[in-house]
């Protein structure tokens, strides 16, 4: 937002300069920049426009002779607006303007020009172009543009983050400036009327059809106005923030809305058409065509000012032109109102306009100042429109918006801001953000203003306390002790790690959106927790797994030509386990999908290894082997997880850590996907970082004497899993047993119907003598009549 300095220092006495006010804005959260660089017009200066007539020998050219005080100048011009009289802002020859342009004598058509006479664009003032900036009369000739500019012109633009809406208007500013400097601050002039006799209850009747979505509707009736151009002042003004003029009316109601923060709209009386003004939702097929003479169609979505039948405006956002003043209107219906900020997000977005009305409604708007707009405009329009109010006024305020009620403990204040701030400072600081604020022993109990909605817990008003006071005043301190114990690892660091083995496996993290659709939540069986106020019908429900987010990513770079994908992606999953807040968990997952082929053919590999069930189950076990937490064991599910079609548990040490398989082919279906043969793993982060935090590395000395090594193949049914021999085996706990690994699986005909043969290579070494065959075959031994017993396998 751009505020004019000049209109600022209206209701903050402050000598400070345009940068010094930049700066302090700045520290009090309000980013500020001064627009333009005044520096870059030091050669431009004043002149008057003495003589002005057409070119001889161009239609479009007027030649000028401009006095800068001393010298009349020769000067060619194709400003349309140029004209004898006029103050304006002259370039001499050697002057340099903003983009590197330099004034140079030049014949033009064949006439001398010794100047230029500068538009605001070419002053890097605006962006207007289509003629010349014309000064105001009395400016002095002679004069350094930069001085006049710096004392009529000068602006500061702000970045106002979204919970500040109370700032987007000069006085909420000055009211901030005013806090932080301890400066006294001049409410803006209205002029509440008592009245005998409530006639515009004649004239208008209010109707809300739900007051939740419009809290408060204030309006009232002026009767013979007469629109003109504003006044010199009232433009100027407007202008100096980038607002173009209309008439007096509309520009009365911007300058209010740019002066106090609430936007309000004025009705032409007689094209409404109707005494009932209702406010109510759209319905299917009603269009309105806006002030911008677009017809749009609105629905249920938006929220409309109507005549009782028709809309005439979208609420909080543009006005209709079916009831649009213009310069036959006599009579107006003046609208100030306080709508809902999640209802006009909803109307803006809808219909796909941001307007700077919609800008501070959906932000939070001031109840309270519905009021005050609506008898700054009625002193407005009677002074310069000649307007005449209509005693009385509808004031539709079924249930008033009560402000919040905080303790602030002086004890908790010190606490957070490290500080021991005086009393009489929180007392009078928190006055001067406008709170009522009581002293309870060492407490304060405060009623937030309501144009502060973002002021709602003790915490809220601390920054306060501390923004006024100033973040720079806070000294620096030097903490020698460790914030977290010694034997808890930084969950940071384990994510880098785990990031760091990912990236180096070939993976490619990636963020995805947290809100989901319904379809793409509803893969798996858990229960999800949908938004109340969703943005669109495709962010309604916090994602419980982040397996969509993956496919959708890897959906985009296959359609774009990438057809081998390793990515995953590390966050926040949410599911529903009972009511209210108490009722969501929170979870911290890893998740990753491969597709395609992870190494392709080349003149040293000459198969490409693909995307499979063993390729999945090798990368998630190198990566949890990498982190050295225990020993990886996978075990199947007696029921597959509806998001897989085949699906396995990632144990460690017999605790459940996640799981890995292939994704189900008709979810790929249901979220309309043109990727297949995806395969995914899912990974508990919480209890991952936990089991890091628990293990500790154990060093081994080397030992000397040497491996055995041996093979052994069983004869075992088609149905046995690989996993469960290789773990009866290990679990034989015998000292001399280094490694067990299965070599290959042969299947034929000679080893009979559904069976396989596998080969397990058995390591041993023993850590204080050389092992000899008897030690070994005693082992082995052993172990063929396990396995022969608990899988009825046979030696081959």
């Amino acid at each position: 937002m751009r505020i004019s300095i000049d209109w600022f220092k209206e209701f903050v006495k402050t000598n400070d300069s345009t940068e010094d006010i930049a700066n302090t804005l700045t520290m009090l959260g309000l980013e500020a920049e001064n627009p333009v660089d005044i520096t870059q017009l030091e050669d431009i200066i004043i002149g008057e426009v003495v003589e002005c007539k057409k070119h001889p020998n161009a239609d479009r050219l007027k030649q000028c002779k401009v006095s800068d005080g001393k010298l009349e100048i020769p000067i060619i011009c194709g400003a349309p607006n140029v004209d004898k009289g006029q103050k304006i802002a002259l370039a001499p020859v050697g002057a340099s303007l903003p983009g590197g342009i330099n004034i140079k004598k030049a014949k033009i058509r064949g006439e001398e020009s010794q100047g230029m006479i500068c538009s605001e664009k070419e002053l890097g003032i605006s962006d207007e172009h289509e003629g010349i900036m014309v000064l105001p009369s009395d400016a002095k000739i002679g004069q350094k543009f930069k001085d006049f500019y710096l004392s009529s012109y000068s602006t500061i633009d702000l970045d106002i983050t979204p919970n500040r809406a109370d700032c987007f208007s000069h006085f909420g500013v000055a009211r901030d400036y005013a806090a932080k400097k301890g400066l006294k601050i001049k409410s803006p002039q209205y002029d509440p009327r008592s009245f005998e006799s409530n006639l515009a209850l004649k004239k208008i009747n209010v109707s809300i059809e739900n007051p939740d979505e419009c809290p408060r509707y204030i309006a009232g009736i002026v009767n013979n106005i007469k629109v003109k151009d504003s006044p010199k002042w009232l433009r100027q003004r407007l202008e100096s923030i980038g607002q173009r003029s209309i008439n007096n009316i509309v520009d009365i109601s911007n300058y209010v809305m740019m002066e106090i923060g609430q936007p309000t709209h004025i009705f032409d009386y007689e094209k409404f058409g109707s005494k009932e003004i209702l406010i109510r939702r759209g319905k299917k097929n009603e269009k309105l065509t806006t002030l911008d003479e677009i017809e749009r169609e609105v629905s249920p979505n938006e929220l409309l000012i109507t005549n009782g039948k028709n809309p005439v405006a979208i609420a909080g956002v543009m006005g209709g032109l079916n009831s649009a003043v213009t310069s036959a209107t006599t009579t107006v219906i003046i609208e100030s109102a306080y709508f809902d900020p999640p209802t006009i997000r909803k109307s803006a977005k809808s219909v796909n306009m941001s307007t700077d009305a919609s800008k501070r409604f959906e932000r939070g708007a001031d109840p309270n100042a519905a009021e005050h707009a609506f008898w700054r405009i009625i002193s407005l329009l009677e002074e310069y429109a000649e307007g005449e109010w209509v005693p009385g006024l509808v004031d539709a305020y079924p249930k008033a918006i009560k402000p919040a009620s905080i303790l602030l403990r002086k004890e908790k204040l010190d606490l957070i801001s490290g500080l021991s701030i005086k009393d009489n400072y929180v007392h009078s600081s928190l006055k001067m953000l406008g709170c009522i604020v009581e002293k309870e022993g060492d407490n304060w109990k405060c009623n937030a203003p309501t144009w502060r909605p973002d002021l709602e817990r003790e915490i809220d008003l601390i920054e306060e306390i501390i923004r006024l006071y100033g973040y720079d005043k806070i000294e620096s301190t030097y903490h020698y002790q460790s914030l977290m114990e010694n034997n808890i690892i930084d969950p940071h660091l384990c994510i880098d790690k785990i990031c760091n083995t990912l990236h180096g496996l070939g993976f490619t993290q990636i963020f995805s959106n947290t809100l989901l659709s319904e379809k793409e939540t509803s893969i798996n069986d858990i229960k999800t927790i949908n938004v109340m106020n969703p943005l669109s019908d495709k962010m309604t429900h916090l994602r419980s797994s982040l397996i969509p987010g993956l496919l959708n990513t890897a959906d985009f770079n296959h359609n774009n030509g990438r057809k081998d994908l390793m990515l995953f992606e590390i966050g926040n999953v949410f599911n529903k386990t009972g009511k209210g807040l108490k009722g969501i968990n929170e979870n911290f997952q890893l998740s990753g999908i491969i597709l395609g082929d992870l190494l392709h053919p080349s003149v040293h590999q000459s198969n490409a290894i693909k995307s499979d069930f063993f390729a999945i189950k090798g990368l998630v076990s190198t990566l949890l082997n990498h982190l050295q937490i225990g020993k990886v064991e996978i075990d199947t599910l007696n029921t597959d997880l509806p998001q897989y079609e085949k699906s396995f548990l990632i144990n460690i040490d017999k605790t459940s850590l996640g799981h890995y398989g292939k994704i189900n082919s008709k979810i790929l279906h249901i979220l309309n996907l043109d990727i297949s043969n995806i395969y995914a793993f899912e990974i508990n982060l919480d209890h991952l970082i936990g089991m890091i935090n628990q293990s500790s590395l154990s060093f081994n000395p080397i030992i000397y004497y040497p491996t055995v090594e041996r093979d052994i193949n069983f004869v075992l049914d088609e149905k046995v899993v690989v996993g469960d021999v290789l773990k009866s085996i290990l679990n034989k706990n015998n000292q001399i047993i280094k490694n067990v690994n299965p070599q290959n699986i042969f299947r034929h005909s000679s080893i009979g119907k559904n069976k396989k043969s596998v080969t397990f290579k058995l390591i041993f070494q023993h850590p204080l003598k050389t092992l000899e065959d008897k030690d070994v075959n005693l082992v082995i031994d052993e172990i063929i009549k396990v396995v022969s017993k608990d899988f009825s396998a046979k030696l081959r």
